[in-house]
């Protein structure tokens, strides 16, 4: 004689398993896609400021200035820096002014991100100005 079916021979057990395997699979998945995200959020993260306002080094974009003369007086962002290599922070603007005895000028607004090296070429401007003569002794 044969026996009933109960309820528990009727699911597969396989099917039980594949289930309960894909779905800690998918949670898995989701979690490494949430870690990859915090990840590159952190990796992009504000620079630290160290001692003195300076940028923290491993963060800092480096700049290199090439050919400025020796005299020559090498203003960043309004304020005077005694080196032509130097560190910025990265993702901002800054102004570069170079400025030497006889009056020539160079100026340039970068923006780095890693390292940059720029050629300064100082150059004379000239300002075409119109002057009207007054006369030095007025007749009355």
């Amino acid at each position: 004689m044969s026996h009933p079916r109960k309820n528990d021979d009727a699911k597969p057990l396989q099917a039980v398993a594949r289930v309960l395997d894909s779905r800690w699979m998918m949670a898995l998945a989701v979690a490494a896609v949430l870690v990859a995200i915090v990840w590159a959020l952190l990796d992009k993260g504000l620079p630290s400021k160290g001692s003195g306002g300076e940028v923290a080094q491993g963060r800092a974009a480096t700049v290199e200035l090439l050919g400025v003369p020796a005299e020559a007086e090498v203003l960043l962002d309004g304020r005077r820096i005694e080196n032509t290599r130097f560190g910025v922070s990265p993702g901002t603007r800054h102004l570069l002014e170079v400025t030497d005895d006889q009056g020539r000028s160079w100026r340039q607004v970068f923006l780095a991100d890693g390292s940059l090296s720029l050629v300064v070429e100082l150059r004379t401007y000239f300002v075409e100005v119109e002057v009207t003569p007054t006369d030095q002794n007025p007749e009355e």
